[in-house]
């Protein structure tokens, strides 16, 4: 069975999506970000990620104060 084609709606959302999405790019950091090495990029997505689950946790403990830090990671990360 094929795809639906997409509603011209949703893909003009998408192009809007897409061009708010450039409009955000910094190109001095993209710049920097291109000295890095492989591992440091790595490490910088690493970080990154990190800092969505802390928030995550975070935000999550504010709605249901009585889990643990590691109870809302666990939730975030979407572990059993």
């Amino acid at each position: 069975m094929s795809e639906p084609a997409s509603h011209p709606r949703d893909r003009e959302d998408t192009r809007r999506l897409i061009a708010g999405a450039i409009a955000e790019l910094d190109l001095q950091q993209i710049a920097v970000t291109r000295l890095l090495t492989p591992a440091q990029r790595f490490q910088e997505g690493c970080s990154m990620i990190r800092l969505a689950e802390q928030v995550g946790a975070y935000r999550l403990r504010l709605r249901r104060p009585e889990l643990s830090q590691d109870e809302a990671l666990r939730i975030i990360r979407g572990r059993p």
